[in-house]
């Protein structure tokens, strides 16, 4: 086999591992199917690879051009789906028939530069739309991603500027005939790997995510708490900013899962946690299950006043959910709060400023429940 048949050969073996390699990916759960678009245009790449490894005629020259469009139309349709955006089939099937018409016609009239002229067309207007989608509508969007995008849109640049060097400089356009030979295996090494790489760092996200949010209320949990409050509290001792703790508790909450049972406590706590994040906050705020009926909201930059009107809007959200329960004075579902904040080291550890939120929380159910208590103690 000459040296030229060995490439061409190689590279449809590289499509050909990486059509492979997504038949051990599943589609996410609950994500529109996108995988099979991976794997059929990866498998058309290598087939379009593979059919240039031989002495073809025309008709065999066409069938490759046609399956090297499907490949880029099938990555089109894969990133609609992986964006989880509506595929649309009717323009994108008339798109890619017109681009294989006109592939086809070129290569059977054996005019390879004009084929070239249409490729400047068609591969960055697909890879463009393949691009945006990652970059502006991938929900989650990762690393491997944008480097998708990114590959996309190099490529589109590379193929433009082929096109052009092939009407204003010639010469320049035949150097580049050797550097292509490169840089499309390359791009279809890039998107193939960072594809199935992006499959991974969903995977991964979606663990930490899980690790870190409690799974009956959607809220941070006290691993996920530990962490950020680690966080904050380094930023408040170097910046000398105010940090505040709100530390709630739902009034009578083991009466009320007597009364009513466990799955209505376990309703009645996803409520409170929905009407804490409903409540108004700030995006630097954080919502916590901090055990049981206890919830802590973690307030960057907030001092006592602030914050106890943030612990007053999430009284009222709940109050406002007007869950009945008889076993409480207040006839319906409400929560106690303490406040404390760290203001100029009045707290020497993030233990003790947990602390002093819990003495306020006690202080406020020792006054009669359904009320906010700031440490130091104020009279409500």
């Amino acid at each position: 086999m000459t040296t030229e048949q060995n490439y061409f050969l190689t590279v449809a073996i590289i499509n050909l591992i990486l059509a492979f390699s997504g038949t051990r990916i599943k589609d996410p759960i609950g994500k529109p199917k996108c995988i099979l678009f991976f794997i059929m245009a990866m498998s058309a790449n290598c087939l379009s690879w593979f059919l240039y490894a031989f002495d073809i005629g025309t008709s065999l020259k066409i069938i490759s051009v046609m399956l090297s469009a499907t490949f880029i139309w099938g990555m089109v349709a894969f990133s609609y789906r992986r964006c989880e955006q509506p595929l649309p089939v009717s323009l994108i099937s008339l798109i890619f028939i017109l681009n294989c018409l006109a592939l086809g016609y070129f290569t059977y009239t054996e005019h390879p530069y004009k084929a070239l002229h249409v490729s400047a067309f068609f591969v960055p207007l697909a890879l463009s739309v393949a691009a945006y989608l990652f970059i502006k509508k991938k929900p989650d969007r990762n690393s491997s991603d944008l480097i998708f995008a990114y590959a996309c849109c190099a490529m589109s640049i590379v193929v433009i500027i082929r096109s052009l060097l092939l009407e204003i400089s010639p010469n320049i356009f035949n150097v580049t005939i050797i550097a292509s030979q490169i840089i499309w295996p390359a791009f279809n090494v890039i998107v193939g790997v960072f594809t199935l790489l992006s499959f991974t760092e969903d995977i991964q996200l979606r663990l930490q995510k899980e690790s870190n949010t409690d799974q009956l209320t959607g809220l941070a949990n006290r691993r996920s708490m530990d962490n950020i409050l680690k966080q904050e509290w380094a930023k408040a001792e170097r910046h000398q900013r105010l940090l505040a703790l709100v530390m709630l508790d739902i009034d009578f909450f083991k009466n009320y899962n007597d009364h009513y049972g466990h799955q209505a406590g376990d309703d009645c706590l996803k409520k409170v946690a929905q009407a804490i994040l409903d409540s108004g906050q700030r995006a630097s705020d954080v919502s916590v299950r901090y055990g049981g009926e206890e919830f802590l909201l973690i307030l960057p930059d907030t001092d006592a006043l602030a914050a106890k009107k943030i612990a007053n809007k999430v009284r009222a959200s709940i109050a406002a959910l007007d869950i009945t329960h008889q076993d409480s004075p207040f006839d319906t579902v409400t929560v106690s709060a303490g406040v404390a904040v760290q203001t100029q080291r009045n707290f020497s550890t993030i233990r003790d400023l947990l602390m002093a939120a819990d003495a306020a929380l006690y202080q406020a159910k020792n006054n009669g429940r359904n009320q906010i208590q700031i440490m130091p103690f104020e009279a409500e």
